[in-house]
């Protein structure tokens, strides 16, 4: 199934324990979360999970050699450190994936919202594989440079 056609809508979820909105995706301690019922969908290349007023959106990636994994990881937790406003990724991913991002339900409020984000996830594999190609690009420029130098005249 396409993530468009999934259903990227989130409600809010008073907690009865806490009387707060709580993050349920990600508080399975709270018996209000535990008993809020999670719905996984899968997708090209990614999953859904959604549970409560809060869901997790997990990518998977191919590398086609540790040099682009390393790259990526390297990618990853820049984006876990600031990721901006719209976006926030999970430090460890969902099992089985590489990336994985939060929503709440501030994120996905509105349609254009929520086409954005699925823009961006649709097209962020196609933008890793560019970016993990110039990132070896550099890697072996630097790698020429140092091994030129280091030749004896």
């Amino acid at each position: 199934m396409p993530l468009l056609k999934s259903n990227l809508i989130l409600q809010p979820v008073k907690c009865d324990k806490t009387g707060v909105e709580p993050i349920c995706v990600l508080c399975p301690e709270c018996d209000g979360c535990e008993t809020a019922p999670r719905e996984i969908t899968s997708f090209e290349n990614g999953q859904l999970i959604k549970q409560g007023n809060s869901a997790i959106v997990s990518l998977k990636l191919h590398f086609n050699d540790p040099v682009e994994q390393f790259i990526f990881e390297r990618i990853r937790n820049e984006l876990w450190r600031d990721a901006g406003s719209r976006l926030k990724v999970i430090r460890e991913p969902e099992e089985g994936y590489q990336i994985s991002f939060f929503l709440n339900t501030e994120m996905v409020k509105t349609t254009e919202q929520r086409e954005t984000l699925i823009d961006y996830w649709e097209n962020f594999s196609i933008n890793m594989r560019r970016i993990l190609t110039d990132g070896k690009m550099v890697i072996n420029k630097y790698v020429r440079s140092r091994a030129e130098a280091s030749r004896l005249q």
